[in-house]
C-alpha cells in the first residue's frame, strides 16, 4: 500500500529565460519565467508524483504558497487520505480531481488564475503519481481508461449547454473503435511538431537564416512573431501623451502589416528555394495579443492581402493571439470579420485565428468553440485553432474537457485543429501527454484531413529539456518521440534542481546580476517555505 507522507513545492527556473528580460515577448514586455514544481511524496523509496506550474519570477510567492495550500489540504488530510493504489480505477482519480475543481472555498476565491493553477497542479502530479504506479506513461494511463472512468474528470456544469455528459459518453465510446491501432501510431511515430525561427527583434538576415535552418533539420512547420513595429508605435505615442484617433491606429495597423509582409515574403522565398520536399514547410505567425479588436482585423487584412498579391500560395498556417488572450469573442469576431472578407476569392483565401494558450477554463474554450454567428444565423461559430496549455488550466481535468469539446464542435462540421502551447519549461513535456491522449482516441487530423500540430521550443545555444527532466521531450524530423517510461515526465534532475532552484542554486549564484535576481524574486533571499 502505497501512502503520501508529504508534498514539497520549489521555485525553479532554468534556460532559456530564466535569467530574465526576455524581450521576445513583445506583450508584457519580457517577463522572467519559472517553474513551480510540486511533488508528492510517498512512504515507496524513489516514488514521487510531480506538477509543474510555468509562472513569472515576480508571481511564484504567491503562486508556490496557493500551491502549497492547495496540495496540503486535498492531500494531507488524515481524515481523508488519498488511495494512491487504485486511482488509477473506477474513476477515481478523476473524482477526486473534480472535487478539486468543484470546491465551494476555491471557487469562491476565483475560479481562474493562480487558485485553479494551483488545483491543476495537485491533479496532474496525482495524475503522474497513478501512472508511475501502474508502470505507464501518462498519457496511456488515460487512453486506456474506460468511457465511465473518463467522464468522471470533468466538470460539465459550465459546459452542459454544449456538451451534456451522455454526449461525451458517446464520444468517448466511438473514440474506442481502431484505439489500440493509434496507440501503436503514437509510439511509432510520434507527435507531429513545430518550433520558432522569427522572434520579435531579429534582423530579416538572421530570419531568413533561421528559416534554412529550421527546413533543413526537418521541421513541418514554423512560427514567425508579428506586430512589434505596431506594438512600439503605440508604446512611443502613450508615452509622448498622443491621443490616437481611430483613423491613426488604422494607419499605423496598415504600416505594421506592410514591413511584416515584406519580412515573411523573403521567409517564403526562402522556403520556394531551400525546401525541396513534397510537401513545404508552414508558417504560422503569432502577435502576442498586442491589438484591439478592429486593429487586428485591419492588420491581418491587409499582411494576407499583401501576402496573397505576392503569391496566391503564400498563405499562413494560422494567426496566433491577435487580441487580448483573455477575450474569447475577439478572436471569433475577427476570425469571422477575415472568412467574410475573404470569401469570394479565388484561388480561395483564408486566414485561420488561433488562441487559447491562456484559456483559464473549459468556458473559454466552449466560447471560443461554440460562438454564435454575429450575422444572425442559427449555426455555432468557432476560431479554427485551439492552443490550449497544460498548466495554465486545471490539469488533465479540464484538458480532456476541452478535447472533447472540440471533438464535438468537429462532429458538427467545423474544421477545427488542436495545436496545443508548449513554449515554456516543463510545457513541452506535459502537453505531449495530453496531445497523446487526443491522438490514441481521435486520430491526427480534422474533418478535412488536416494534421494537428504541437509546438516545440528548441534552442541551438542551450537546451530547454535535456539535463534538466528526467525524461525530456525529444523531437526528431518534426515528431515530438514517445518512449514508455512511466508517468507524465516532468521530473527535474538532480542537476537541474541543483543549477535552477531559486535562490541557492549554482547557476543564480554565479554572478551578482542573476543573485540580485533572484532575491528580488524570493524577496527574502532564502528558499521560499
Amino acid at each position: 500500500m502505497v501512502t503520501i507522507v508529504d508534498i514539497d513545492v520549489q521555485a525553479i527556473a532554468a534556460p532559456p529565460t530564466g535569467f530574465g528580460g526576455d524581450a521576445r515577448n513583445i506583450a508584457q514586455g519580457g517577463p522572467t519565467y519559472a517553474n513551480v514544481v510540486l511533488e508528492i511524496i510517498t512512504d515507496k523509496p524513489g516514488l514521487v508524483g510531480t506538477g509543474v506550474i510555468f509562472t513569472n519570477g515576480h508571481g511564484l510567492m504567491e503562486t508556490c504558497g496557493v500551491t502549497r495550500s492547495v496540495a496540503t489540504r486535498f492531500l494531507l488530510d488524515k481524515d481523508a487520505p488519498v488511495d494512491v493504489d487504485h486511482l488509477h480505477e473506477n474513476g477515481n482519480l478523476g473524482r477526486l480531481g473534480r472535487a478539486m475543481l468543484q470546491d465551494s472555498d476555491y471557487a469562491w476565491l476565483g475560479g481562474v488564475g493562480i487558485s485553479r493553477m494551483a488545483i491543476g497542479a495537485v491533479i496532474n502530479a496525482l495524475w503522474d503519481l497513478a501512472a508511475k504506479c501502474q508502470g505507464l506513461p501518462a498519457w496511456e494511463l488515460i487512453a486506456r481508461m474506460a468511457p465511465a472512468d473518463l467522464i468522471q474528470f470533468i466538470d460539465f456544469e459550465p459546459i452542459a449547454d454544449v456538451l451534456s455528459p451522455a454526449e461525451a459518453y458517446t464520444l468517448l465510446e466511438e473514440a474506442q473503435e481502431g484505439k489500440d491501432a493509434r496507440i501503436a501510431d503514437v509510439y511509432e511515430r510520434g507527435l507531429l511538431a513545430y518550433n520558432t525561427a522569427g522572434w520579435s527583434g531579429i534582423s530579416t538576415d538572421a530570419l531568413v537564416k533561421e528559416t534554412e535552418k529550421m527546413i533543413h533539420a526537418g521541421w513541418p512547420q514554423i512560427k514567425v512573431k508579428v506586430g512589434s513595429s505596431w506594438s512600439e508605435r503605440r508604446i512611443n505615442a502613450q508615452a509622448s501623451d498622443q491621443r490616437l484617433d481611430r483613423e491613426e491606429l488604422d494607419q499605423m495597423a496598415l504600416a505594421a502589416a506592410e514591413e511584416d509582409a515584406e519580412r515573411l515574403i523573403l521567409v517564403y522565398e526562402t522556403i520556394d528555394k531551400e525546401d525541396s520536399r513534397s510537401t513545404k514547410m508552414l508558417v504560422a505567425v503569432d502577435s502576442n495579443q498586442v491589438f484591439d479588436t478592429r486593429s487586428a482585423i485591419v492588420f491581418i487584412k491587409h499582411l494576407a492581402e499583401r501576402l496573397y498579391r505576392a503569391n496566391p500560395r503564400y498563405q499562413i498556417a494560422w494567426f496566433e493571439e491577435p487580441a487580448n488572450q483573455h477575450s474569447a469573442i475577439s478572436h471569433v469576431a475577427i476570425q469571422q470579420a477575415l472568412n467574410r472578407a475573404f470569401a469570394d476569392y479565388d484561388p480561395p483565401l483564408r486566414v485561420p485565428i488561433s488562441t487559447g494558450e491562456q484559456g483559464s477554463s473549459p468556458v473559454v474554450f466552449k466560447d471560443l468553440l461554440f460562438a454564435p454567428d454575429y450575422e444572425g444565423n442559427d449555426k455555432h461559430y468557432a476560431i479554427d485553432v485551439i492552443q490550449m496549455d497544460y498548466a495554465r488550466v486545471a490539469g488533465i481535468c479540464d484538458n480532456l474537457a476541452i478535447l472533447l469539446l472540440a471533438i464535438k464542435a468537429r462532429r458538427e462540421g467545423r474544421d477545427v485543429r488542436i495545436c496545443p502551447h508548449t513554449g515554456g519549461i516543463g510545457l513541452c513535456e506535459g502537453m505531449r501527454q495530453v496531445q497523446a491522449i487526443k491522438q490514441a482516441l481521435f486520430g491526427r487530423a480534422n474533418n478535412a484531413g488536416v494534421d494537428d500540430i504541437l509546438e516545440f521550443v528548441a534552442e541551438e545555444s542551450r537546451s530547454v529539456h535535456e539535463g534538466v527532466f528526467k525524461n525530456p521531450a525529444i523531437v526528431e524530423q518534426g515528431y515530438y518521440q514517445m518512449n514508455k517510461t512511466p508517468g507524465v515526465g516532468v521530473d527535474y534532475t538532480t542537476a537541474g534542481k541543483t543549477d535552477y532552484l531559486l535562490p541557492e542554486g549554482k547557476a543564480w549564484q554565479a554572478h551578482d546580476e542573476h543573485r540580485a535576481r533572484a532575491q528580488a524574486f524570493t524577496l527574502s533571499g532564502k528558499r521560499f517555505q
